[in-house]
This record gives C-alpha cells, sequence and structure tokens, in this order.
C-alpha cells in the first residue's frame, strides 16, 4: 500500500508541474496585446474553462475578459464559449436564473451562425440546468431536442454526451434499466470515437447502475476501465471517485484488503484535490466496511470523521450519509443512547434537506415565471410591430384611395370628405392608443424585471452592458427558524405571509431608493448604489434594514394578538465590489467574493438586529442618528473571523 500511495505522490506532482507550466504559458499569451486577438482569445478560453470548474466566480471573471474582446473583435464563436462558462459557474453556484440566461444567449449564437452542433450542445446544456431545478420532463424535452439535431448532423460526439445525460435523468427516476441502455450507448460512441473522457464517465456510470442492479463482477469491470482511462488522462478528482466506488464493490464481493487499499487511494487523491464532498463519502465507505467486519468502535471513528468534514463544508446530503453510518454503528456498539441521539439528529438534517427541496421547487418556479414574462414581453413586441405595420399599410391605402376618389368624384360634397377625414383621423387615433397600451404593458413586464436604468440601455442598444460599482452596499435578510413556523401553516397561508412580508420589503425599498436584487425562498436580497452610483447609498440601505426589522416586529405583535405563528428575521449587511450583469439578461444581478462576506453578516446575525461589517461602519461611524454596538471578531463559515457590528437608531 505504501509504494502504491508513493507511485501516486509522484504522478500528482508530475501533472501539477505540467499544469503550471501550461497556465503560466496561456498567461503569457493573454497579457500580450501585440498578439492576435484569436490568439489571446483562445488563451483565455482555455483558462476560464478550467478556472471555473475551480474557482466559479474567476472562472467568470475571466469568461467576461474573453466576451468583452469577442465582441470588439467580432468573434461570435468566442462570445459563444464564453457564455458557456458562466453558464457553467452560474450553475455551479446554484444561480440557474442566470444560467438560463447566458445559454439562452449561446443558443441565439449558434442560431445566427446557423451552428446546428452548437445548438444541439447548448439544448445538452439546458437539460443540465432544468435537471438542477428539478424539472426533469423540461430537462427530457432539451435532450430530445440535442439528440434530433446531433442525429441529423451524424454528430456521435454529440450523440454520446446526450446519451450520457439521458441515462442520468433515467438514474434521477429511478429507472434503472432505461438509465442502463443509454449509459451503454454513450460508452460505445467513445469509444467508437477514442474520446477517453466520455467513455470514463460512461463507465463510471454503468458501473454505479450495475451496483445497484446486483451485478458486482461487471461494476468491479467497469470502474477498473474507468480508473485506468483517469490515470491515463491525470483526473485525479475522478480517479478518487473511481477508487471510492471500486472500495464499495470490493467490500460487497467480501475481498477487503482490497477494499481498504480502494478506499485509502481515495482518500488520499480527494484529499490533495480539496474533493470535500466525496471525501466525506470515503470515510462513510470506511465505516460501514467497519460495521460489515462487526468492528464498532473503528466504524464510529471513520464515521465521525465523514461527519466532521460533511458539517464544516455545509454538505447536508453527506452529513445525513455520515449520521445514519454512526446511528447504526452504535447499535451495532449496543449502546442505544447514543444511537437514538444520533438517529434525532439525522432527522434533523433529513428535514433541512427537505426545506432546502422546498427552496428549490420556489427557485425553479421563478426561473419559470421569469422566462414567462419575458416571452409575453416579446409577444407584445411582436404586437406593437403588427399594429405598426396594419397601420403604416391602412395609411398608404388611405391616401391611394383618397387621390383616387378626388378624380373620380369631384362633385362630393365639401361635408362628406370632412366626415371621411374625421372618421380617418379616429381610427388613427384608436390604433395609436391601442399601440400605446401595448407598448407601456411590455415596459411594465421589462421593468419589472429589470431597472429602469439597465431597461432603458437594453432598448437603445440591443443589449445591457455590465458595470463595475466600488461602492455598493448589499442586504441580506433570511427568517429564523422558517422550516419551523412553515410547518404551522397551511400551504395558502405560508404563501399569504410570506406575500404580506415581501410586499412590505418592496415598498421599503422604493422609499430608500434600493434595488432589489432577488428572493430565493425565505430570503430576500437587495443592494444600495446599483444601478447608478450615488452617495449616502450606504445609509439608505441601514435605515432601510431598520425599518424592515420594525415592520416585523410589528408583525409579530399583530400575530401573536391573533394567536397566530411568526416569523422573526435576520439582517445583513455589506460593502461590496459589484457587476451589473448585462447583455439581454433575464434578470439583474450582482456578483463578486465580498457578496458572500455579506451573506455572512446575515448569517451571524441575531433574530431583531442589523448586523454590519466593518467596512460598513467605517462609512456611517459618524453617522449622528445611528448607534453602533461593537461584536468584536465574529467566526464566519468559509470567511474566518470577521470584525461585526449591531446598528440601531439614536
Amino acid at each position: 500500500m505504501t509504494s502504491l500511495r508513493a507511485i501516486y505522490l509522484v504522478l500528482s506532482i508530475a501533472i501539477g508541474f505540467v499544469s503550471m507550466a501550461q497556465t503560466d504559458s496561456l498567461w503569457r499569451v493573454w497579457s500580450d496585446t501585440a498578439k492576435p486577438d484569436s490568439a489571446r482569445l483562445k488563451a483565455i478560453q482555455v483558462l476560464a474553462w478550467k478556472t471555473v470548474f475551480e474557482q466559479p466566480d474567476s472562472g467568470m471573471a475571466l469568461a467576461y475578459e474573453q466576451l468583452t474582446l469577442a465582441k470588439r473583435s467580432k468573434a461570435p464563436l468566442s462570445e459563444f464559449e464564453a457564455y458557456t462558462t458562466m453558464a457553467v459557474g452560474s450553475s455551479m453556484k446554484s444561480d440557474y436564473t442566470a444560467s438560463l440566461g447566458y445559454l439562452q444567449m449561446c443558443l441565439t449564437t449558434a442560431q445566427t451562425l446557423r451552428d446546428r452542433k452548437r445548438e444541439a450542445n447548448t439544448y445538452s446544456n439546458l437539460s443540465n440546468v432544468y435537471k438542477n431545478l428539478g424539472d426533469l420532463p423540461q430537462a427530457l424535452q432539451q435532450l430530445e431536442r440535442s439528440l434530433r439535431i446531433d442525429t441529423e448532423l451524424e454528430n456521435k460526439e454529440g450523440l454520446a454526451g446526450t446519451f450520457n445525460n439521458i441515462g442520468n435523468i433515467h438514474t434521477e427516476l429511478g429507472d434503472l434499466d432505461k438509465a442502463l441502455e443509454n449509459y451503454q450507448r454513450s460508452a460505445a460512441l467513445a469509444e467508437e470515437l477514442d474520446n477517453k473522457r466520455g467513455r470514463a464517465q460512461a463507465l463510471l456510470n454503468l458501473g454505479a447502475t450495475h451496483l445497484e442492479l446486483g451485478a458486482l463482477d461487471t461494476a468491479l469491470t467497469e470502474f477498473e476501465q474507468s480508473l485506468e482511462l483517469y490515470r491515463s488522462m491525470g483526473r485525479k478528482l475522478e480517479m478518487g471517485m473511481a477508487f471510492n466506488n471500486l472500495g464499495r464493490v470490493l467490500a460487497r464481493l467480501e475481498r477487503i484488503p482490497e477494499a481498504f487499499a480502494s478506499l485509502d487511494s481515495a482518500e488520499q487523491l480527494l484529499s490533495a484535490m480539496g474533493g470535500m464532498r466525496q471525501l466525506a463519502r470515503t470515510h462513510v465507505n470506511r465505516g460501514n466496511l467497519f460495521r460489515q467486519l462487526g468492528n464498532a468502535r473503528k466504524a464510529i471513528a471513520a464515521c465521525a470523521e465523514g461527519e466532521r468534514i460533511a458539517t464544516a463544508n455545509g454538505l447536508l446530503q453527506q452529513q445525513r450519509e455520515c449520521l445514519q453510518c454512526l446511528m447504526q454503528a452504535h447499535e451495532l456498539a449496543g449502546d442505544f443512547r447514543t444511537a437514538y441521539r444520533e438517529q434525532a439528529r439525522y432527522m434533523a438534517v433529513n428535514d433541512s434537506l427537505l426545506g432546502l427541496n422546498n427552496s428549490k421547487e420556489v427557485t425553479r418556479m421563478e426561473v419559470t415565471r421569469s422566462f414567462r414574462e419575458r416571452m409575453l414581453a416579446d409577444s407584445l413586441d411582436n404586437v406593437r410591430q403588427r399594429f405598426e405595420q396594419e397601420l403604416a399599410y391602412q395609411e398608404q391605402l388611405g391616401n391611394e384611395r383618397d387621390r383616387r376618389n378626388l378624380f373620380l368624384i369631384a362633385s362630393i360634397a365639401v361635408l362628406g370628405i370632412a366626415g371621411g377625414l374625421w372618421a380617418r383621423l379616429r381610427f388613427v387615433r384608436r390604433s395609436r392608443a391601442a399601440i400605446q397600451k401595448e407598448k407601456d404593458r411590455s415596459d411594465d413586464l421589462l421593468h419589472n424585471i429589470l431597472p429602469v436604468e439597465v431597461a432603458a440601455e437594453l432598448k437603445d442598444k440591443g443589449h445591457a452592458d455590465a458595470k463595475h460599482f466600488d461602492q455598493v452596499t448589499v442586504l441580506f435578510t433570511d427568517f429564523k427558524g422558517f422550516t419551523e413556523v412553515s410547518e404551522l401553516l397551511s400551504p395558502a397561508e405560508l404563501v399569504d405571509e410570506l406575500n404580506v412580508c415581501f410586499k412590505a420589503f418592496d415598498k421599503i425599498m422604493g422609499e430608500h431608493r434600493i434595488e432589489k436584487i432577488k428572493t430565493i425562498g425565505d430570503a430576500y436580497m437587495a443592494a444600495g448604489g446599483v444601478p447608478e452610483a450615488r452617495s449616502g447609498s450606504a445609509r439608505d440601505t441601514v435605515q432601510a434594514a431598520l425599518d424592515m426589522q420594525a415592520f416585523m416586529e410589528d408583525r409579530i405583535r399583530i400575530r401573536s394578538k391573533e394567536g397566530k405563528p411568526a416569523f422573526r428575521m435576520r439582517v445583513g449587511l455589506g460593502p461590496v465590489v459589484a457587476g451589473i450583469v448585462g447583455d439581454r439578461k433575464f434578470q439583474y444581478d450582482i456578483w463578486g467574493d465580498a457578496v458572500n462576506t455579506a451573506s455572512r453578516m446575515e448569517s451571524s446575525g441575531e433574530v431583531g438586529q442589523v448586523n454590519i461589517s466593518a467596512a460598513t461602519y467605517a462609512l456611517l461611524k459618524d453617522e449622528p442618528d445611528l448607534v453602533f454596538t461593537p461584536r468584536g471578531l465574529v467566526q464566519a463559515k468559509g470567511k474566518g473571523e470577521l470584525e461585526m457590528y449591531f446598528v440601531a437608531r439614536r
């Protein structure tokens, strides 16, 4: 086992040096403005695509640089690749609305270029986003479109990826036979094309499916083949996943020493890569293996380590698996009191997962609503255009008819001519009024999605440029104990109460000139100082937060008198370096690493308080009507210790 680990260590170091050398070379090409734009675009594309899987925000920032140069150079193919990278980054951050918006730009670009291969690839990517939203029928519909195009073009590479994605959908649906059928098609095409990565992925999925079906020898062979392919490509993260699966199947085959060796290799690779999700599962697999051997003490230690990793990284799914392992291990040890305690923790995490799924459903509904509004706005634009064309045509016919009648009926009384003109004038006025009504309705829908300034830029230029702001204050809110209160309300009462609160928040935002960004589940996000920078936005945002907390306290008193449960809220604020996602985007948004800091202000706050960062305090400390309570350094998840303050009106 020691020699095996040494081999992997040497291999990892060698791969790392090659990767660093390649990255340095690409950075030199991108940084050299004397080089042709085509060469620089290729370099930034590779850098952005590689980075987005490790650091989504950084990868998206590079893709935006690529997009800017591609537009300036009139390189639509590079625009397509940049939008694809930004869609992947948004999806990794669970911002599926943004991801769908970028993929829509990909689709428009591919269709404009009449590039059907890229169009099919975009449909396949759309299916992954809809799958993450839980809309499996829509995901399958997108895959059917991709499959139809790739079949017509005989694009085997595209078909291989599509069949693999269709298999994933059927796995989600629990239809393992259909999943197996599509994975096999994907593997066969990847082998025919000598596509190592595609074949390795298909084999890994095939092995997992055969393991679930009980075909252990077949699963073992497929996992081993997948591992060899990933090893030849230097894909360390996927190698760790393959070793994890090998450990599972070897344990089922009772090849215990080999199972432990595989799990040790998985732990080493995944630890080096920082793959905490899979690393937690490695410890669960080891714990289950010890349980299989009847060693309760070591099973408890392994599962506890997995649970520690999962909890530290906010991995609820893996935390649930580890707690189930701990519960069973304590039962094996005869410690039923501790087993009962672990079962209670397991149920609490399971409830949190159910609540998260409900939030995803709300997100899916919001995404669907945004797209329907956009489609309606497009429809209204089409109606307006048809009205204008019809009006111009009718006016042309009217002019011709008037000239003809002038010569043919010269003796008609002046009164008759005046009557005809009056009728014509009424028709024109009615038509123009109808057009204006449709235009106003279209503008209202557009302003419901985008700020007025961004909407105006979108209509004037056909796209909205992304902008950079140095002084933006982001506001986050979250209802404390949302799941517990929700359980006490009927669905209709829950929706009604959320509607009351969010409508009040929207009114407060309007009074303080704060831009609402979005709501996800019970969370509300807004920002001061966008879309147009202005002084005093930090003060206005704090005042808005204080008004929100005052409203919630009044709401609690009203609900308590009625004997009804009420939400309590935390609010956090922080200044950020932000941007505006533009270019025909369906939702106004901001991003940046400091957005996470602002979010931590909320999660680290207390009910009924407004929690702000040290940077926001520095901007407002001299405000005479505000009083600040220092909290010192507070531990914030993923950010370390941050200095925080509570703020209130004097």
